[in-house]
């Protein structure tokens, strides 16, 4: 009888909603797929729509029949009444809600996304549960910031009154940024960085507001910005409001501990790579079976990231016809020009001390103790220097740390290891003017040799 109903009232409005419990089922279906609520191309094309009509669905707004149905099928759901909302439970008296404040922007649009559940468990709890102000996520470029991103805020979206991504990568100025978010907000003009930044909490106190600040490393290392920003993320983070501010960034935001230490309500969450079953799928979906030899050794080579390991999957199936020990012994890492390049910007942001570790690092190409990495620094008497050094590099996530006997030893990460393109000379401001990945292919004889000449000396 609710069949009939449903179908004569679809027909005369054409048009339907989801109700709570059908959405509770559309959305086990989509994380059964691996699929993100509004950010999966394949989803909204599979159903032959648009992305505002999916997100429109997921606000359980009224949409065309054909596409509601289309939706469902596309998601593994054939009985598409279970998931609709009764007409007879259609209140006509009760006011419709406002609409949330929804603008993506430059937000990617995600393929499939991958594992990171307890990642993305972590940061709902902080934003939901905990009412965090700021929250940051850091790690190394490819590693999937953005798409981790991109995944929390279509779930906890529907927690806020309004969404707005921003992506930094072209560098915009704090005025420029302001500009662009309160006029999405409500039309205005801002006099300077002090009154925008005042305008902005206004507003983030009357709404609540998911605020994405996508790539802020890209804007904070050039001093004048560096100080803009932190003004910005300090008023918002320790003033009064019911919104959140969520970053992504490569390395640690300058000056974020001594936020953090000033506020209860700042996190920071440091991205790791993809666990091993999370990667195996991602492999799997490039073509390999759960069978083929290497796929656990390929893992722990690139240490997970997402971005690496979509690299080099074409590379192994046109060059080695899939082959992934083939690819191995060749005792090279490839890392596309994307990642490359990525890397690169961060290489070229290292002080001159950070410079002198990794260039030691990548000499020895194995794990190095403190106090032999120490000995041969050129400011080997400043133990703080050093310290501070290693600790910066760590939180870039380009190196990394083992214990042994309780002594700490660290080498650098995989990627960089093998690639990186300090150059072999005692000289530590002639290393940055070395084009990066050029250490490779002397490292192996090379260095020893150096190594041995600058020991008798």
């Amino acid at each position: 009888m609710a069949d009939t109903i449903l179908t004569d009232h679809a027909n005369m409005n054409n048009s339907l909603c989801a109700s709570t419990e059908g959405l509770t089922i559309v959305d086990r279906a989509r994380q059964r797929r691996g699929w993100t609520k509004t950010s999966t191309a394949c989803w909204w094309e599979d159903a032959h729509t648009s992305r505002a009509t999916l997100r429109r669905f997921w606000r359980g707004e009224r949409i065309q029949q054909d596409a509601f149905i289309a939706i469902c099928q596309a998601v593994g759901i054939s009985d598409w009444q279970a998931i609709a909302q009764l007409p007879e439970s259609l209140n006509p008296n009760v006011p419709a809600l406002k609409s949330p404040l929804i603008d993506w922007d430059e937000a990617p649009d995600l393929d499939n996304f991958y594992g990171r559940t307890q990642p993305l468990n972590q940061l709902e709890e902080w934003i939901t549960t905990d009412n965090c102000k700021l929250v940051a996520i850091v790690g190394m470029g490819g590693i999937g910031k953005t798409a981790l991103t991109v995944a929390l805020c279509d779930r906890v979206q529907s927690d806020f009154d309004c969404l707005l991504w921003r992506s930094l990568t072209y560098q915009p100025s704090l005025l420029t940024l302001l500009d662009s978010i309160l006029n999405t907000l409500e039309p205005t003009v801002i006099q300077d960085i002090h009154s925008g930044i005042r305008q902005l909490r206004h507003h983030l106190q009357q709404r609540r507001c998911l605020l994405v600040l996508d790539g802020l490393d890209s804007v904070v290392y050039k001093k004048d910005d560096i100080e803009e920003y932190s003004k910005l993320l300090q008023s918002l983070s320790l003033n009064r409001h019911q919104s959140c501010i969520l970053v992504t960034s490569r390395e640690q935001l300058p000056g974020f501990d001594a936020i953090a230490a000033n506020s209860k309500w700042v996190r920071c969450l440091t991205l790791q790579g993809l666990e091993q079953a999370d990667a195996m799928a991602l492999l799997q979906a490039g073509g390999f079976t759960s069978k083929e030899p290497g796929l656990s050794a390929l893992w722990q080579l690139y240490r997970g990231n997402p971005l690496a390991l979509k690299t080099i999957i074409p590379l192994i199936q046109s060059i080695f016809a899939g082959n992934v020990n083939a690819f191995r012994r060749q005792n090279t890492i490839v890392v596309g020009d994307r990642l490359e390049a990525l890397l690169n910007q961060q290489f070229d942001r290292l002080s001159e001390s950070e410079l002198s570790i990794a260039y030691w690092l990548a000499i020895w190409q194995e794990p190095i103790s403190l106090c032999r990495l120490q000995s041969h620094l050129l400011y080997a008497s400043d133990l703080s220097a050093v310290l501070t050094g290693i600790a910066a590099l760590e939180t870039r996530s380009l190196l990394e740390k083992r214990f042994s006997a309780d002594e700490p030893s660290f080498t650098l990460q995989p990627m960089m290891n093998s690639q990186s393109g300090l150059s072999i000379t005692p000289s530590v401001s002639s290393v940055s003017s070395v084009p990066l990945w050029y250490i490779k292919s002397i490292l192996p004889q090379e260095s020893k040799r150096y190594m041995k000449r600058h020991q008798k000396t």
